[in-house]
């Protein structure tokens, strides 16, 4: 069954709604403190003034009206009154008036009410003195004395009672206020709770668009946009955790997959057809691995690469089971608008070890034995053995060498001659390059390849024509009689634009009869690119050079393209006659 790894994705745009909240919520605090602060005025004041003040008030009334009565009481009746409790109800009167005018508000309330209590004290303390003449006291008197008292009492008790009124008033002015406040406190509260909604709202929808955002960058970094498949990246950071993770003892594979020839189609028919063949075909291995037994991990790491992680298979006989349903879906064509594209594939499986669980070794043995089914014509598959890690390198070392072996003069002409049927006269020398590197000589059959694999056959061909061209002037001049010499171009530099013009060159350098050079060309770089070979060949012979094709007989030998190329001599392979006499 095919699996798709899934990951993690980490947002820190959340924590913003903390500082937003925060600022919101200062700005509130800050919008209700006017209103608190009032609140706790008014509050301050009823408790440490009004309630007080009023108490006060009432105090002095009660005290006010009783002195009042006892002063009538001892008219009616010329009882003295208890000295006692009348002491008490002065300092009483005295406490309480003092502590009203302290307290009191109104500078001028206080000063008339201090008035009219003193003028009744005077008219009080003038009846006491008449009532204390016993029967000499004059009646008249007294009752202009307590008229005098009880009007004095009146004025202050109503005195009193407006001071009681003004407190009320004040009291309910502050009431009204600090409900006016209250309620601005609830409409802050409720705009805040309004804002609160809003900035979660917004907070919400800035979150959602920028996750979005976010998963499609993250999407687009893991996972490859032609194919949809995790790509290399999220190979890297998934098969590791796969690996460390997989405690079975069933083998654990990874399977590298390319499709051949798909350059060669995309040059022809255009990358939107390339990449319409490679979707299709991603669909299409997808379907094939949805259906398979084991877990299967799907990544596409390139335009026409793929890999394959497969855990808990028995043995390499259902790997073998699914690469053989990939091969059978490539071996018919592929139809987009219309026409016909016949691909291939060619696939590396490596599989781990009992000591080895490093996913990057793994791919790197899958791709080798990938590369190893290409070098062979692709459209195949092969698993990694430990001898393809050797061989390549082997082929690194030969290539990191090849490098600087013309600048350390590595490489040496030997000369093959070609001698007459009687084996009296030479005819030819033919020029062998030879490669001494690190003490050893190293045969043409391992560096070439390589050199035409990394570019630099061009330049050590270059070598070989002018060394084998300034050899053959060397000889004549010192007498030799050598008809002429001749080099084996590589493919590669036969092709090359600059190739007719660097023959020229070494024609001119050296002084060599242009009829005295022959280049050898073997029948697979003759027969690969026919029609260029043939103005290439033409473009030689006008210079006077001779043209031989080597190993004649080796590929899909035919007499009949012969006659296309303007050749002189025809090399034919041992293989091609040694068993003419049999057949």
């Amino acid at each position: 069954m095919l699996v798709k790894p899934k990951f993690k994705q980490k947002s820190f745009l959340i924590l913003l709604a903390v500082p937003v909240i925060i600022i919101t919520s200062i700005l509130v605090v800050l919008g209700s403190l006017h209103s608190v602060r009032k609140v706790t005025d008014n509050a301050d004041q009823l408790v440490t003034l009004q309630i007080p003040e009023l108490r006060t008030i009432s105090e002095l009334q009660s005290v006010l009206n009783r002195q009042l009565i006892i002063l009538h009481g001892y008219y009616a009746t010329t009882d003295a009154p208890d000295a006692f409790e009348e002491k008490r109800l002065d300092e009483s009167f005295k406490s309480n008036l003092k502590t009203l005018v302290d307290i009191g508000q109104h500078a001028a309330d206080g000063k008339l009410l201090v008035s009219y209590v003193e003028n009744y004290k005077k008219s009080a303390e003038n009846f006491h003195n008449e009532m204390q003449k016993g029967r000499g006291r004059d009646w008249d008197i007294l009752r202009e004395h307590l008229a005098e008292a009880s009007a004095y009492a009146q004025q202050a008790n109503t005195e009193l009672t407006d001071w009681n009124q003004k407190v009320r008033n004040r009291l309910a002015q502050g009431s009204s206020q600090t409900q006016k406040e209250v309620e601005n406190l609830n409409k802050i509260q409720i705009t805040f709770n309004i804002a609160m909604v809003l900035v979660a709202g917004l907070l919400l929808i800035i979150i959602y668009f920028r996750m979005r955002d976010q998963g499609k960058l993250f999407h687009s970094a893991h996972f490859e946009p032609l194919t949809d498949l995790p790509n290399r990246r999220s190979l890297q950071l998934w098969s590791e955790r796969l690996v460390d993770q997989h405690n079975s003892t069933n083998p654990f594979y990874v399977a590298w997959l390319t499709l051949d020839r798909l350059g060669l189609i995309s040059g022809t028919y255009g990358h939107i057809q390339g990449d319409a063949l490679i979707n299709k075909f991603s669909r299409s291995l997808e379907k094939i691995l949805d259906y398979c037994q084991v877990d299967i991990y799907l990544f596409s790491i390139g335009s026409s690469n793929w890999v394959m992680v497969i855990k808990d298979a028995e043995d390499d006989n259902l790997i073998k089971q699914i690469i053989a349903q990939i091969e059978k879906l490539t071996s018919k064509p592929f139809n987009l608008e219309e026409r016909d594209y016949n691909i291939s594939c060619s696939i590396g499986i490596s599989k781990t070890l009992t000591h080895e669980k490093d996913i990057q070794v793994l791919l790197r043995n899958a791709d080798m034995a990938r590369r190893s089914v290409l070098d062979d014509g692709g459209n195949n598959h092969r698993f990694y053995e430990p001898e393809m890690t050797d061989s390549a390198e082997k082929l690194l070392s030969v290539e990191n060498d090849l490098r600087n072996a013309l600048e350390k003069e590595e490489f040496e002409l030997y000369y093959q001659p070609k001698l007459s049927k009687q084996g009296e006269q030479i005819l030819s020398a033919e020029a062998l390059i030879r490669w001494h590197s690190n003490g050893k000589i190293i045969s043409p059959g391992i560096f070439i390849p390589v050199a035409e694999k990394t570019g630099l056959v061009n330049p050590i061909g270059d070598w070989v024509l002018r060394q084998a061209c300034t050899q053959w002037v060397e000889w004549q001049r010192a007498g030799y009689a050598v008809p002429s010499v001749a080099v084996n171009i590589s493919a590669q530099q036969f092709q090359l634009k600059s190739f007719i013009n660097t023959v020229k060159a070494v024609v001119a350098e050296t002084g060599i009869p242009p009829e005295k050079l022959e280049l050898e060309i073997t029948e697979e770089a003759a027969s690969a690119r026919p029609d260029l070979v043939v103005s290439v060949m033409d473009d030689l012979k006008e210079i006077g050079v001779s043209l031989a094709i080597d190993d004649f007989g080796t590929g899909y030998s035919s007499l009949a393209y012969l006659k296309r190329f303007p050749i002189d001599v025809i090399k034919i392979d041992r293989a091609f006659i040694s068993q003419l006499h049999i057949s």
